[in-house]
């Protein structure tokens, strides 16, 4: 299996051994094209919408070498709602969608819901019956610490998480865009935090994104801002960890989502979920997932109200939940490529050469 990449600039080339330490590398070193053979696999791991088109020429030489084509799927996103993105993401998204249609020959989804869209769009838009396009599905591991997690603490994080262990607070996680419902969410505290002084705090953990200027603003000079509403930056995985570990409960508050990672990593950390009530995280099936609707934000403020009174925020911390691993997602994955696997990852059994899309920029 050998890590690959592209940019702009030059196709797909290997990466050296150690690329996930240096993002940058293309850049200094000497950039050697990859080299297939028939019965080779292309893994494009990476969401790469603005790359594979880019770079049809090399990948349709590989495929008429003998080389098959799998697609990871995350979601469809800047098609179905491209009011939320910015424009040229939805005009990648339909040039990677049209690539996907004539030459994938496996599309790889994150669920069953994105599995459903891909198909339902390949029909409305190609005329593609769900068979012309194989897709098989995969679960995403929430356990952090086995992903090669970032690690590091900035100056005040031992500050803010010496405050957060004696205050309640509510757990965000995700960029600050639009699909994300931080606007909602918000509004909803500054109605609870309005009503009483015994309110929870919000924490928001995520880079600041796109179409979400005056958000972000008004996060930064907010009247609560550094006392009941806290938006740290430079997360690291290890300060994550930290913060999952001291709240009270994780509000995720997205209008739509492929997956949604955060349900999963606070189940792994005993943490009850207030969640939007979308398909793919009924889909999720996690027993503890309490769900809201609406986009009011009083309603919101009512919901969350409800959710921090239930006893479960006081015992969950006490009981398991099964929640999927990276080794399960591995191991799945695999599968999906055609590989035949033992109960263990490093069992895998088989001849082909397979080019992992690892870096792409």
């Amino acid at each position: 299996m050998r890590p690959v990449y592209a940019t702009r600039r030059h196709g797909y080339s290997y990466a050296n051994e150690d690329f996930l330490d240096s993002p940058t590398q293309g850049e200094k070193n000497t950039v050697r094209p990859v080299e297939v053979q028939s019965g080779d696999i292309f893994l494009a791991l990476d969401l790469a919408a603005h790359l594979l088109p880019r770079h049809q020429a090399q990948v349709l030489d590989w495929k008429r070498t003998g080389v098959r084509l799998h697609v990871l799927v995350y979601d469809l996103l800047p098609l179905q709602h491209p009011e939320w993105f910015p424009s040229r993401t939805e005009r990648n998204f339909k040039r990677w969608m049209r690539w996907l249609a004539i030459y994938a020959d496996n599309a790889i989804c994150i669920s069953a819901s994105v599995k459903d869209e891909l198909q339902n769009w390949l029909k409305v838009h190609y005329s593609l019956p769900p068979t012309a396009l194989p897709a098989s599905i995969i679960v995403l591991g929430a356990d952090i610490n086995a992903s090669v997690p970032s690690g590091g603490l900035p100056n005040d994080a031992k500050d803010l998480l010496a405050h957060l262990r004696n205050t309640p607070f509510v757990l965000m996680v995700g960029t600050i865009e639009p699909r994300k419902g931080h606007d909602q969410a918000l509004a909803a505290f500054e109605h609870l935090w309005k009503q009483s002084s015994s309110m929870p705090s919000l924490v928001l953990v995520g880079r600041g994104g796109w179409k979400t200027e005056a958000l972000q603003d008004k996060l930064r000079r907010h009247p609560e801002s550094g006392k009941r509403l806290f938006w740290p930056q430079n997360v690291s995985d290890e300060y994550l960890l930290h913060l999952y570990a001291a709240c009270s409960g994780v509000l995720v508050a997205s209008r739509a989502e492929g997956f949604g990672l955060p349900v999963i990593e606070a189940a792994l950390h005993r943490k009850p979920v207030l969640a939007r009530d979308l398909p793919v995280f009924r889909e999720i099936g996690l027993p503890e997932i309490t769900f809201f609707t609406g986009q009011d934000a009083k309603n919101l403020a009512c919901a969350i109200t409800s959710w921090l009174a239930k006893k479960h925020l006081a015992s969950d911390a006490e009981r398991p939940q099964k929640v999927d691993t990276w080794r399960t997602a591995a191991q799945q994955l695999l599968l999906a490529l055609g590989f035949t696997a033992d109960t263990s990852v490093n069992g895998v059994k088989s001849n082909t050469r397979t080019h992992k899309q690892g870096a792409a920029a």
